[in-house]
């Protein structure tokens, strides 16, 4: 009887809780009460920690699992074989595929006995269906849109599934979510033989069944307490997936600036393409498609420090999952045509643009953007950061042709996405500054194969290109080289002092963001007129 079983508790101070299975009983009547839910674990020791195995069962099967407690199934359960038969003096063979019970596993489990390892398999069909990746560290992710992680499958002492996968799931495949429960506690480590049972409790919901019993010495000196449990969660609608065609339109189209009234007063218009004006007639009182909405170019920034996007002054991607047109040849500030915001963008990426609006006032597009986007034509990249790398990649090309050799190495692989880091600051912020000068010098001058350049008396290679400009009659300035290696070196990669205090009065005026694209400027007219004289050259000879 239940009060033998409380008595007993009392005189060996037992916890209560840990003896009648609380917290497994709260999962058992509930199996989805938490964001995640443990689909395999194993408890070795009668210490109340449960051994949980869920899977998946066909929805006609409900009533017969829920008029027994025991395991019908384990994480072994599904591997696929043979079945050898004899009838009528006939030998037969049959293939099974693990799936004939009506059964159907989450995680499946592969024991390798020369070794006592395991090893749990995920259901194939749930990795596909949500598109999950496999991280370094084992666990299975969603990737999002815009190249965010959200675990979804987490490895441990348990394997647990985030609960809402879970509902999407058997919403997809209508299809019963079964647990079972398997939990034991002893007031002692070792089991003692001579306990009988002292009391049973059996319990039956709308969705779950479990027994409980409790064995005692006669001596009430020894407990022992053990539950099994079966329980089932319904699938909900199958439109409540997530999955095509049953994912959740975004419909989330912000608002942005795109003019002002006399009063001073922000003109608004949503970014929905199919509200929007077009050459075709659509939406006639409507603001055109091509409306341009302007950003701080602040916006940026964050796409820069990810490694999934590729920032350019003409566009923002996101690998191949999507891309957006942009004019960001104006360094001051980011466009993007109201339309595409709307089209082209990932709903999250529409709230973190809007953070970012400024005023439309006294803003332009820019030539380039202008060629390209009304008039259809090609024209020569114009921003700063496009005209550097274009200016470098023709300086490399003619250098080969001249020398037989190209004037800059290969970037190693850890440095491929260096010129990605290469940008007009977005404040004065000294990090950002430094980072960019850093970069600058390893894209243009540490990445020089200097072995091709005479070593003849001259140290540093920045003295024996010039040696070798000079004696190959290249008469350029290559100042710009000499201040961007003495602000590397005096001050983004070493600790200030007074070296840094005159290469700071010589060659900046306290505007990161105009410094910068000074340098740039200069940089690039150096490597130009390189490229020139060397075509000229080319030309006479």
């Amino acid at each position: 009887m239940q009060d033998d079983v409380d008595r007993i508790v009392r005189n060996l101070s037992l916890d209560r809780d840990k003896v009648f299975f609380v917290d497994a009983i709260r999962q058992v009547e509930n199996p989805f009460r938490s964001v995640w839910t443990t689909v395999y674990s194993s408890g070795i020791a009668a210490d109340g920690v449960p051994s949980v195995f869920c899977c998946l069962a066909r929805p006609e099967m409900k009533q017969k699992i829920l008029s027994a407690c025991d395991w019908p199934v384990h994480a072994d359960s599904f591997s696929p074989g043979f079945e050898e038969s004899f009838e009528g003096g006939s030998r037969s063979v049959k293939y099974l595929n693990g799936l004939e019970s009506g059964y159907s596993y989450l995680v499946a489990e592969e024991y390798f006995h020369p070794m006592d390892e395991q090893q749990f398999i995920v259901n194939s069909e749930f990795l596909l269906l949500f598109n999950l990746y496999r991280g370094l560290d084992g666990d299975y992710y969603s990737i999002g849109e815009s190249g965010e992680r959200e675990k979804v499958v987490r490895f441990g002492k348990s394997i647990q599934f985030l609960t809402s996968y879970l509902m999407r799931f058997i919403a997809a495949k209508q299809l019963l979510f079964v647990q079972l429960v398997d939990a034991r506690y002893g007031s002692d480590s070792h089991y003692r033989h001579q306990a009988e049972k002292i009391h049973e409790i059996e319990q039956h919901g709308d969705n779950f069944n479990y027994s409980m019993w409790f064995s005692a010495t006669t001596a009430d000196d020894y407990l022992f307490s053990m539950v099994y449990a079966r329980s089932v969660v319904d699938p909900g609608p199958v439109d409540k997936c997530g999955v095509w065609p049953y994912d959740v339109e975004d419909d989330d189209y912000p608002e942005f600036w795109i003019s002002q009234n006399p009063d001073g007063s922000k003109v608004r218009f949503t970014c929905d393409p199919d509200k929007l004006g077009t050459y075709f007639g659509d939406n006639p009182e409507a603001p055109h498609y091509l409306t341009p909405v302007y950003f701080k170019p602040g916006v940026l920034d964050k796409y820069r420090n990810s490694d999934y996007f590729n920032v350019s002054e003409r566009r923002l991607s996101c690998g191949s999952q999507w891309g957006v047109e942009i004019d960001h040849v104006i360094p001051s500030r980011v466009m993007v045509y109201l339309g595409d915001l709307g089209r082209d963008m990932p709903a999250s990426e529409r709230k973190h643009f809007l953070e970012y609006e400024m005023s439309p006032i006294s803003q332009n597009i820019s030539y380039e953007a202008y060629a390209n986007d009304f008039n259809n034509l090609w024209v020569e990249p114009s921003g700063p950061i496009s005209s550097l790398l274009c200016a470098r990649d023709r300086l490399d090309d003619i250098w080969l042709y001249v020398f037989g050799r190209q004037l800059f190495r290969k970037p190693h692989p850890d440095d491929a996405n260096m010129d990605k880091l290469i940008r007009i600051p977005s404040s004065n912020g000294r990090e950002e500054f430094d980072t960019v000068i850093l970069n600058l010098q390893k894209f243009i001058i540490d990445y020089i194969d200097d072995s091709q350049f005479p070593q003849d008396g001259e140290s540093g290679s920045i003295n024996r290109f010039a040696k070798f400009l000079k004696e190959k009659n290249i008469r350029v300035d290559i100042a710009p080289l000499r201040d961007l290696q003495d602000l590397r070196s005096t001050g983004s990669a070493h600790a200030k002092g007074k070296k840094y205090d005159k290469v700071k009065r010589r060659v900046l005026t306290g505007d990161n963001v105009a410094d910068v694209e000074r340098l740039i400027g200069e940089l690039t007219d150096m490597m130009n007129e390189m490229s020139g004289q060397l075509n000229r050259a080319v030309e006479r000879d």
